[in-house]
């Protein structure tokens, strides 16, 4: 009989964050593939407002892709998440502050949760609930891209038409990476807080 004791994997949150373009979603999904062909059980999730591309699938702008279950709020992906070693989280800013909780009780249960996300609005502030999750987590990684105006490394995410109803979901029609020279916050009110 072997008596040795198995200690349960340690959990981590991995945030990966950065303005639109940046590349958030291709190394979301590139960690996601490796840690399943690493033998890994790997759940990937995305908001059901993000249907820019597939409903079920993280998908890149350049149409690389990963199945995902779509979710509606935070609270329910810890339910479908209790068999995954490895969690995704695509654009986590949708998923607001309980995401938080969420990713720490994972990480409690040994999980490895990585969430993927922009980290200012469309008006230049934090955007809840990515820069709480960049204080607790076990790594961080910043993305840049070149900004669309002058090439220097874009940290905002330019909006580029006026807000209708309140949809603030878009792609490069809507958006352009800009760096902290060129970016003009958008005008119109902030969302209530």
């Amino acid at each position: 009989m072997n008596n040795a004791r198995t200690e349960p994997t340690p959990g981590r949150i991995e945030v990966i964050c950065g303005c639109m373009f940046s590349g958030k979603t291709a190394r979301l999904i590139e960690l996601l593939s490796a840690a399943r062909s690493a033998g890994r059980s790997v759940l990937a999730f995305k908001h059901t407002s993000d249907r820019r591309y597939s409903p079920d699938a993280l998908a890149t702008h350049d149409n690389r892709r990963f199945p995902a279950q779509p979710i509606a709020d935070a609270a329910r992906i810890e339910s479908h998440a209790k068999a995954a070693e490895v969690i995704g989280i695509d654009e986590g800013q949708f998923f607001g502050l309980a995401l938080v909780e969420i990713c720490l009780r994972l990480r409690e249960h040994g999980r490895r949760v990585i969430v993927a996300g922009i980290d200012h609005d469309t008006w230049g502030r934090d955007f809840p609930p990515l820069p709480q999750l960049k204080a607790i987590a076990n790594n961080v990684e910043l993305l840049h891209t070149p900004c669309r105006v002058c090439g220097s490394p874009a940290r905002y995410s330019q909006r580029m038409i006026p807000v209708v109803d309140g949809q603030m979901v878009g792609g490069p029609e809507e958006y352009e990476p800009r760096c902290a020279n060129c970016f003009v916050p958008l005008k119109s009110p902030h969302p209530t807080d």
